[in-house]
């Protein structure tokens, strides 16, 4: 007997056990269940003040979480959207945090969608005006576009009204204000919205930049920059690389048909056509290479998520500062322009700019540099060309002014002139480079100790000078050959008979 009465105290204290355990559990499930739905001045049912996007995702799962961007605002602003979904699939919520695209970003909104949440006084989607007037005693109203917003400082929640609903008597048009008495107890309330500001969230009074989670977004960013827009960013820069190397080897190819097709034709100078070709071919590459260099990094910093159309707009604006205040820069590009429209110059001439004489190194739509004869550099801006003379345009010639003896006879000389001439014309190594026979203008001047004679060499571009100097070698070996005298200065004294200063008297030498 005593044994079974044992055994039934022992199932009757388990029960009990059982059902205190039971009742305790109940009970703390309740106020659980109570808060995941409560709206506080600190939370939204199991959102915190404070609570970033990160953490949103590890108190929701990623299959309640729906993440949208919309574009509005003053400044055409992006702003993310992420709706909260029960279980069930009912829309609960819809978070908006401070900044878009950074889910280390806190959350500073939240609109209210489901009418389970609820304020601790009992206040949610189904409540009316006189609800709030009840519960709350400090209450700010504000007119919005098409609401009429009633804030509660207490709990840093909006209740939102419907001004359609409402008749016309609830603004003073004079005091441009809301007649709160106007608007009636029964007006329902549409829309629930709690602003939360990173100021006042706890646990803000740590630097983010020292704190682990700060840390770990960037991590994940990185990461997550790396796999989606790295991978492009480095198809995107072997593509550029490899089009400037297609664009060099075009313009280059370019250069060797023009050049084959002007070797080819009798019509052409090639040495003039080169020099054409060699300046045009420069200048288009450069200016393909600094399209293509605009375009890349314009693509460039999109892809790190830089909005292009400020910058766009913004060269826009500086094109016409530029054209206002740099007229000096837009005359140079013209003037270039200009240059190489008309052929006026080339890369390889031989030209005199602004009295400096030297060979041009590069044409530019700005500048010209020339390197003179001792090896100096010099820089012309385009618009500040005053004179330009272009001793090698298709042709050159150089002109001589070889001086005889006043004893010579002139046509003797200038027969020995022609006779060179014609050598030189006739000689394998400079016919090549003489366009023509020698033109002998004939006596030229008179000079002091000298007859001048003038003769012009006309020649290749380039050429002028080697062919000159040839012919001053062989004139001058000729003339001593025939005995044709080259001047030197000549002095005569003359003795007057009147004064006669100085008697002279030559005596023959008794030893000779």
């Amino acid at each position: 007997m005593m044994k079974h009465f044992g055994l039934v105290a022992v199932i009757f204290l388990c029960l009990l056990s059982c059902s205190k355990k039971q009742d305790i559990q109940e009970s703390t499930n309740l106020p659980d269940e109570k808060d995941t739905y409560l709206i506080t001045a600190t939370q939204v049912g199991e959102i915190s003040r404070g609570m970033t996007i990160h953490q949103l995702y590890s108190t929701f799962s990623s299959r309640q979480i729906k993440h949208s961007q919309i574009t509005g605002g003053y400044f055409n602003q992006v702003v993310d959207n992420y709706d909260i979904y029960s279980p069930d699939g009912r829309i609960l919520l819809t978070v908006t945090p401070e900044i878009a695209d950074d889910t280390s970003s806190m959350i500073n909104q939240i609109i209210i969608r489901d009418t389970s949440y609820q304020t601790a006084q009992g206040i949610n989607l189904n409540s009316t005006l006189k609800d709030i007037r009840t519960k709350y005693h400090t209450i700010k109203y504000l007119p919005m576009a098409h609401q009429i917003v009633v804030s509660v400082p207490k709990i840093s929640t909006n209740f939102l009204i419907n001004k359609q609903t409402l008749n016309d008597n609830w603004w003073d048009s004079n005091a441009k204000e809301i007649i709160e008495e106007n608007i009636p107890d029964s007006t329902k309330i549409e829309g629930i919205v709690v602003y939360w500001t990173s100021a006042n969230a706890p646990g803000q009074k740590v630097i983010a930049l020292f704190t682990a989670q700060f840390w770990e977004d960037i991590l994940a960013k990185f990461v997550t920059w790396c796999i989606v827009e790295l991978p492009s960013i480095i198809i995107l820069i072997a593509l550029f690389i490899g089009l400037l190397r297609f664009i060099r080897f075009s313009v280059a190819k370019m250069k060797r048909v023009a050049l084959n097709k002007a070797q080819r034709s009798n019509n052409v100078d090639t040495d003039e056509a080169s020099k054409r070709i060699n300046t045009l071919s420069g200048i288009i590459y450069g200016i393909c290479r600094i399209f293509f260099w605009v375009i890349f990094l314009l693509i460039l910093l999109s892809k790190f998520n830089i909005n292009i159309a400020p910058i766009l707009a913004s060269a826009g604006i500086v094109g016409l500062a530029v054209g206002f205040g740099a007229q000096e820069l837009v005359r140079d590009f013209i003037s270039g322009f200009f240059i190489l429209l008309e052929n006026q110059l080339r890369t390889g001439d031989w030209a005199i700019i602004n009295g400096t004489e030297g060979l041009v190194e590069k044409i530019e739509l700005r500048t010209i540099t020339l390197r003179d004869s001792s090896g100096t550099v010099h820089i012309f801006q385009n618009g500040k060309i005053n004179t330009l003379s272009n001793m090698t345009k298709e042709w050159s010639a150089i002109v001589l002014q070889i001086g005889i003896a006043y004893k010579e006879d002139t046509d003797y000389a200038c027969q020995l002139m022609q006779q060179v001439g014609d050598e030189m014309l006739n000689d394998p190594k400079f016919k090549d480079l003489m366009l023509e026979p020698i033109t002998i203008s004939g006596v030229n001047d008179f000079a002091d100790s000298a007859v001048v004679i003038r003769l012009v060499l006309k020649t290749k571009p380039m050429q002028q000078w080697t062919v000159g100097r040839e012919y001053r070698r062989r004139i001058k070996k000729l003339f001593d050959e025939k005995h044709v005298e080259f001047p030197f200065p000549y002095r005569t004294v003359t003795w007057g008979d009147c004064s006669n200063p100085i008697r002279l008297k030559i005596e023959k030498d008794e030893a000779k």
